[in-house]
């Protein structure tokens, strides 16, 4: 993107714009497809951030669950699912970015505060790692890819927060913004991936808070911790949906009429159709899978590889041509990938999906 900007002459891009300079920068018989691979990339974006505030929303509402059963009756998840989507309506109508940052940094303290109980729970009890099966049959593999890289996939976050940082060339680099943040992000994820199952074992929930007690106020202070970082965070991923549809395929501007009307009827449909699908597959693992396979899929392998074909295309893909060969592989790694981990995420929402409608 950054080689878009340069190319173009232009200070920044957004990723489906890139996707167009680059076809438009290509062979000559991808120019036409432009503007369409364009409008796709950014189909894939909104679908991707819909994903990602469906799983925050089932997240939330299972973790909150289970506090509501010990000290009350025992509702149907559904419930808490809908109270989410109340609670959070004040605060998906903020329209302004700075105005988010507040809920982030309480959102992120939260989060690593109940990362920080947890430990409790985690290193208490821990079997012999004998007891443990350390390998799995592999059909299993791509339910745990799909669902590890369900935390790579904040591409859009990372996208508008670079597009709207004071000083955004300080995002790139060795220990830029991105590389800094994404490490601890693969390092908090390996920590709990592998201290999660040593602890609990195939007992293991799609969420670790989901095992820890819940009779206990430290497990009931972990759980609101987690689940209100969660739900802060919320309005900054669906943030990225607006910014997609009003930036860049909207022909209203800030000085039109009924923009403002719009961009709230906007917020409101998004934050009801991420809750409908919620309420309709409250599946955590399914939807984390689904999410992790499509969005890291798409927008973290293939769309970055066709980039960097079509931007390579005149200058020349170096020795050997290692680039194109690189590209193609992750087109080949993305394209297996995303098939086969939709598939499998898809086949278990249907099923749930079928197991509410005999419910009702």
């Amino acid at each position: 993107m950054t080689e878009c900007c340069r190319r173009r002459r232009v200070p920044q891009v957004s990723m489906p714009e890139a996707v167009q300079i680059a076809y438009e920068l290509g062979p000559k018989w991808v120019h036409r497809f432009g503007r369409t691979a364009g409008l796709l990339t950014a189909c894939v974006l909104v679908f991707g951030q819909f994903g990602l505030c469906t799983v925050y929303l089932v997240f939330v509402a299972k973790n909150f669950k289970e506090i509501g059963d010990y000290y009350g009756g025992k509702y149907n998840e559904r419930y808490y699912v809908l109270g989410a989507c109340l609670l959070l309506l004040p605060l998906f109508l903020i329209r302004r970015l700075k105005y988010l940052v507040p809920l982030n940094l309480v959102s992120n303290f939260l989060l690593y505060g109940g990362f920080a109980f947890i430990m409790y729970y985690l290193f208490s009890g821990l079997p012999d790692p004998r007891e443990r099966q350390l390998t799995t049959c592999p059909s299993e593999w791509l339910v745990f890819f799909g669902i590890a890289s369900f935390s790579l996939t904040a591409v859009g976050s990372m996208l508008v927060v670079e597009a709207n940082m004071a000083q955004p060339q300080s995002y790139l680099g060795m220990f830029g913004v991105l590389n800094v943040s994404v490490f601890f992000i693969l390092l908090s994820n390996i920590f709990f991936g592998i201290m999660g199952y040593w602890r609990f074992g195939e007992i293991v929930e799609a969420s670790i808070t989901l095992n820890i007690p819940q009779n206990e106020i430290l497990s009931q202070l972990i759980k609101v911790f987690i689940a209100t970082g969660i739900f802060l965070s919320y309005p900054l991923n669906g943030f990225v949906v607006i910014t997609v549809i009003f930036s860049d395929y909207s022909e209203a501007t800030e000085k039109g009429r009924y923009h403002t009307l719009q961009e709230y009827a906007v917020r409101l449909s998004f934050l009801l159709l991420t809750g409908l699908v919620a309420v309709g597959v409250p599946n955590l693992a399914a939807l984390t899978e689904l999410e992790g396979a499509f969005s890291l899929s798409n927008l973290n392998l293939l769309c970055p590889a066709l980039i960097d074909i079509f931007l390579n295309y005149d200058v020349g893909y170096g020795r050997l041509r290692w680039k194109l060969v690189r590209d193609l592989l992750l087109i080949v790694v993305g394209l297996v990938f995303g098939i086969v981990g939709c598939t499998m995420a898809m086949k278990q929402l249907v099923d749930d999906f079928r197991t509410t409608l005999q419910h009702m």
